[in-house]
């Protein structure tokens, strides 16, 4: 029997998360190098860094959001296939339309629910995410779906924004959220909203302990994370075990 007042909860997440990225869209990659003092571009790099991807190799990148990450894991997969999936279709929108042609015959963009995922089981090598977890309705669920579509023997990622040790400079990161970054959003964008609502998401998100042991509950093995610039993001894998 269908939960009803579970679907309506997550319809009605899809709809204010959709509603709140459709609008920060066609500022989304500019604010974000603002806010994350020009790390962004970087941390990502340190990502596929880390992946191990055949030539051949097929990677889904969830929550592609307008596809920076995607076309970096495409640089790693000449042969192979990448596709992007967001919640967002104004996202895939500027996805699509910045994609370079040369990348045509490997990226693909759809529109998707991480939450419900219309892809095959075992389909991918890799399935990575990156500042998507935060966004997502029931974190349990989507993690369980990033495993669900990973090849037997593949690896599950996630970039996430995380939470520093240090007593201090967890303060100062809190201001910042908290204060200035719906500022800096309300001066490069002209709306505080959208940026508000990212200080509530990390707020509920949780540490880096606590999403290993999702990663762990959910049936990954191996998993282990890495803190970036202080503990203010942080890097999770996972493997996906032969059956």
């Amino acid at each position: 029997m269908t939960d009803k007042s579970g679907a309506s909860d997550l319809r009605g997440t899809h709809e204010r998360v959709k509603g709140i990225f459709t609008e920060i869209a066609s500022d989304y990659d500019r604010v974000n190098r603002v806010i994350s003092l020009g790390q962004i571009e970087r941390w990502r790099r340190m990502l596929v860094s880390r992946m191990e991807i055949p030539e051949d190799g097929h990677v889904l990148d969830l929550g592609c959001g307008t596809g920076r990450l995607t076309r970096l894991i495409a640089d790693q997969v000449r042969q192979g296939k990448v596709v992007g999936v967001d919640l967002t279709p104004a996202m895939i929108e500027i996805a699509q339309k910045t994609l370079p042609a040369e990348y045509g015959k490997v990226v693909d963009f759809f529109t998707g629910t991480a939450e419900e995922l219309d892809l095959r089981s075992n389909s991918f090598d890799v399935v990575t995410s990156a500042f998507t977890l935060r966004n997502v309705s029931d974190l349990t669920k989507v993690i369980s779906e990033m495993k669900r579509v990973a090849k037997p023997g593949g690896t599950v990622y996630s970039l996430e924004l995380a939470k520093p040790r240090s007593l201090g400079f967890r303060e100062i990161y809190r201001v910042y959220f908290d204060k200035i970054l719906p500022l800096l959003g309300g001066i490069i964008q002209g709306n505080t909203a959208p940026y508000r609502y990212l200080a509530e998401s990390l707020k509920k998100f949780p540490d880096q302990d606590k999403l290993k042991r999702l990663f762990q509950k959910a049936g990954l093995l191996e998993v282990e994370y890495h803190e970036l610039f202080g503990g203010v993001a942080g890097i999770h894998q996972g493997e996906k075990r032969e059956n």
